[in-house]
C-alpha cells in the first residue's frame, strides 16, 4: 500500500476514535532518577473497540501528548468487539508485538503466515521492509483485550519476519517472565522463556509477571537503562531503592498504578537504580519493557 493509502488509514481510525483529554499521575523523585506515573488516554468506545493509547497515535496528538519514550513508540490497549478488528493495512521498519490478555486474537500477513492465539499468546512481527497484516477477533461471542506495542528497529531496512509463542499463567506465577529478547543482555533478574527466543531488532526486554496479592518483587535498572511499567490487571506500587541491604530505611514514597495505567521508570547516569514492585490486594498481572534510555533507533 502506498503511503497515501497508509494516511488513509490513519485518517479511518481516527476517525472512528474520538479522545478524552489525557490525565495524569503522580511524579516522585529520586536522587536525580526518577519513577513518572501516568494515566493512559482513553477513547471513547465504538461498536467494536475501545482503546487506551499511552502515546501519540493516528490523529491524536499535540504539545501534552507524548511521543514516544526511548524506542518505545506505541502502547495500544485494545479491547475488540466479536467478529471485528483491525483489517489488512501496512506497516514498513516496526517491532511489533502484541500480548494477548483476553480472547483469541486471529493473525494473517503478506508473508504467508496465518495463526489464532488464545489468552497469553505473543505474536511478534518485525516489519521491516514492508508487510500487511490484519488482527481480528474471530471469535463469535468473546471480546479480545490485547496489548500492542511498537518499538523502533536499531536501523531500517530488515527482512520481514514473523513469530509467536504461548505462555501460560503458571510461567509467570510470581515470576518476571521475559517473553521477548532484544540485541542486549536479558536483566539478571529475568527469566528466560524456554526454547529458541524471538529476538528483537532493539535492545530491549519484554517481561511479564503474575504476582500474588501483596506479592514484593525487586528489579535493577542499570546505568542507561529505563523501563516502562504496564498494570494490566489488578493495582501495583513502584517505589525505588537507594541501598538494596538497607531496603526499609532507603525506600522512596510509592507511585500506585490500578488497572490499565502505566510508570515510566529512569535510572540515572552515574548509578544503577533498584526498583520495589509489590502488587496490590488482589495482586497484579503487569509488563516490563526495558530499554536502553539512549537506543540506536530511527523514527516511525
Amino acid at each position: 500500500m502506498s503511503m497515501k493509502g497508509v494516511e488513509q488509514l490513519q485518517r479511518a481510525i481516527a476517525f472512528i476514535l474520538k479522545y478524552r483529554d489525557q490525565d495524569e499521575g503522580n511524579v516522585s523523585l529520586f536522587r536525580g532518577k526518577r519513577i513518572i506515573g501516568v494515566l493512559a488516554s482513553a477513547t471513547e468506545p465504538t461498536w467494536w473497540l475501545e482503546s487506551r493509547f499511552h502515546f501519540s497515535f493516528a490523529d491524536w496528538y499535540g504539545p501534552n501528548v507524548k511521543q514516544s519514550f526511548g524506542a518505545l513508540r506505541v502502547l495500544n490497549d485494545d479491547i475488540v468487539k466479536p467478529r471485528s478488528g483491525f483489517g489488512a493495512h501496512p506497516h514498513r521498519n516496526a517491532e511489533i508485538f502484541s500480548y494477548i490478555i483476553d480472547g483469541a486474537l486471529s493473525h494473517q500477513d503478506s508473508m504467508g503466515n496465518k495463526e489464532s492465539l488464545p489468552a497469553g499468546g505473543v505474536q511478534y512481527m518485525s516489519a521491516g521492509t514492508g508487510v500487511v497484516h490484519s488482527e481480528m477477533n474471530d471469535e463469535a461471542g468473546k471480546t479480545c483485550r490485547f496489548i500492542q506495542v511498537w518499538l523502533t528497529p536499531d536501523k531500517t531496512g530488515h527482512q520481514p519476519q514473523y513469530g509467536s509463542l504461548l505462555t501460560t499463567p503458571e510461567m509467570k506465577h510470581n515470576t518476571l517472565l521475559a517473553i521477548l529478547q532484544g540485541t542486549g543482555r536479558i536483566p539478571y533478574w529475568a527469566t528466560p522463556m524456554p526454547g529458541e527466543p524471538i529476538k528483537l531488532h532493539q535492545d530491549a526486554t519484554i517481561i511479564v509477571s503474575q504476582a500474588d496479592a501483596s506479592l514484593t518483587q525487586e528489579i535493577s535498572l542499570g546505568r542507561t537503562r529505563q523501563a516502562y511499567v504496564v498494570c494490566i490487571e489488578g493495582s501495583m506500587d513502584i517505589s525505588t531503592v537507594s541501598n538494596v541491604a538497607s531496603i526499609k530505611d532507603n525506600i522512596s514514597s510509592p507511585t500506585t498504578l490500578g488497572t490499565r495505567e502505566a510508570a515510566e521508570i529512569v535510572a540515572g547516569k552515574n548509578d544503577d537504580l533498584d526498583v520495589v514492585l509489590k502488587a496490590g490486594k488482589q495482586g497484579a498481572h503487569f509488563m516490563i519493557i526495558e530499554m536502553s534510555s539512549h537506543p540506536g533507533a530511527m523514527h516511525i
